[in-house]
């Protein structure tokens, strides 16, 4: 029987609400593994596993499928390859994991003499394959690189010219998915490419237009001043032509404006001062980075475990440097300050409010469900309201502010619990919170605060 009469008063108590020192398992960041193909078979290299048979570590969610064509690199695609390609990418989606795709013609560092010797080739393989990636786009991704290059990572090969990268990008665009990301390996390419020395703004982040959906991978990260040919020598202010690649610091400040709205990771590679600790750590939120490969190089992870992280956060400083690198790749979201008041209208309504900050290194490049919940302990009554909020911009470092007016009318009890939850559509997962509450609940709610209302 529904109370009588309109709430006058409420006593708001919230829950504790510390950060925990631990990573967190949400999709789109993170640690990943490499997992290769022939696309003849459906046998893992070097493993000699069948696709299967094939096991991911329960701790990543994205995976690196790499996918080899050297064998078509005269003719079509055929229909067994194609199969297979299909094969891969449903034990994949089965296994509940976001791809990043590379199709590749070279393992061994020979671009130039693997791929094809005409264009029209890759284009055609592409075309062949683009009913797959359109099939499975809410699974993949990305699309990492334009399949050329040595080891499809955009050099040593004979389609570097602005001509043939526009035109390979053009096409790999339309044969993806909507919503597919496409990286490109330096950030001169993207430049080159969409012909402007400006990056994504909120104007055109987020959009139908091409350039919105290109993203940068970079699997020489802080391996040298220049990150092994990823950056130059000219400044962005005496860059002449488009295909410039800038001095470090430059580039790095290209990559931190566009990959507000864009994604960005790859390998650490050639152990050195540039990803000592203190640097590394500055360098990856820079860059905005949300994901690095789990196993390369191995002397530069070993010489983040060995060492503190050093950040100021003593929560994090006696943490190791991977342990802290590891749980801010990608987004965090950690909620600060939580309140249930009266609307000051005397309608009985509530209004329910929060701040929650994005404490990780990147965006999180995807629009969540925002919703409060207002809940009974014994979930006798539940009641949900939407919270008008962008979660693509959440931006790391900026607090956002977020409410909802909670009608009052119908509620039977007196003591209520305001809970939180943020909801993946693509995926139909909840995204875990960064903070010390009591566990998620069956919905995938976190619990703020009890309060009780009076007539």
């Amino acid at each position: 029987m529904a109370r009588n009469g309109i709430v006058s008063k409420i006593k708001w108590m919230p829950l504790p609400r510390t950060e925990k020192a631990e990573a967190l398992s949400n999709p789109y960041c993170g640690f990943y593994s490499i997992f290769r193909f022939y696309i003849e078979n459906e046998i893992m290299q070097q493993d000699g596993i069948k696709i299967d048979d094939v096991t991911i570590d329960p701790s990543q969610q994205i995976c690196l499928i790499e996918i080899n064509l050297i064998h078509f690199n005269e003719i079509p695609l055929s229909e067994t390859a194609l199969h297979n390609v299909k094969q891969i990418f449903q034990h994949f989606t089965h296994m509940e994991r976001q791809m990043i795709v590379r199709f590749v013609y070279d393992w061994e560092g020979k671009g130039v003499s693997s791929e094809p010797k005409d264009i029209l080739i890759i284009l055609n393989h592409m075309s062949q394959l683009s009913s797959l990636l359109k099939e499975y786009t809410k699974y993949i991704y990305i699309l990492q690189g334009l399949f050329i290059g040595s080891w499809g990572e955009m050099h040593n090969s004979r389609y570097l010219s602005e001509r043939h990268m526009t035109r390979l990008a053009k096409h790999l665009y339309k044969c993806s998915g909507e919503k597919t990301q496409i990286a490109l390996r330096c950030p001169s390419y993207w430049r080159m490419v969409f012909k402007t020395y400006q990056p994504l703004d909120n104007a055109t982040a987020f959009t139908d237009i091409q350039k919105a959906r290109f993203s940068l991978f970079n699997d020489g990260m802080m391996a040298s001043d220049t990150d092994f040919g990823t950056y130059g020598s000219i400044s962005a202010k005496d860059s002449k032509v488009y295909s410039d690649k800038w001095l470090r610091q430059d580039e790095l400040e290209f990559q931190n404006k566009l990959c507000k709205y864009v994604s960005n990771g790859g390998e650490v590679v050639n152990e050195c001062s540039f990803n000592d600790v203190a640097t590394a750590i500055d360098v990856l939120k820079e860059m905005r980075v949300s994901y690095l490969h789990c196993q390369y190089d191995e002397k530069v992870l070993g010489k983040w475990k060995a060492s503190r992280s050093g950040v100021a956060n003593v929560l994090w400083k006696d943490k190791t440097a991977y342990e802290y690198i590891e749980a801010h790749l990608g987004y965090r979201f950690t909620i600060e300050e939580s309140n249930v008041t009266l609307v000051s209208d005397k309608s009985g309504n509530l209004k329910a409010s929060m701040t929650i900050s994005n404490t990780g290194f990147a965006p999180c490049y995807h629009k969540f469900e925002a919703k409060f919940v207002i809940r009974t302990a014994s979930f006798s009554e539940a009641y949900e309201y939407d919270v008008d909020t962008d979660t693509r911009k959440w931006i790391p470092n900026e607090k956002v502010e977020l409410e909802a007016f909670i009608p009052t009318a119908g509620w039977k009890q007196k003591n209520y619990i305001l809970c939180f939850r943020i909801y993946d559509p693509q995926t139909q997962r909840p995204i875990q919170i960064a903070n010390t509450f009591s566990a998620i609940d069956h919905t995938g709610a976190y619990s703020l605060g009890n309060f009780i209302t009076y007539m």
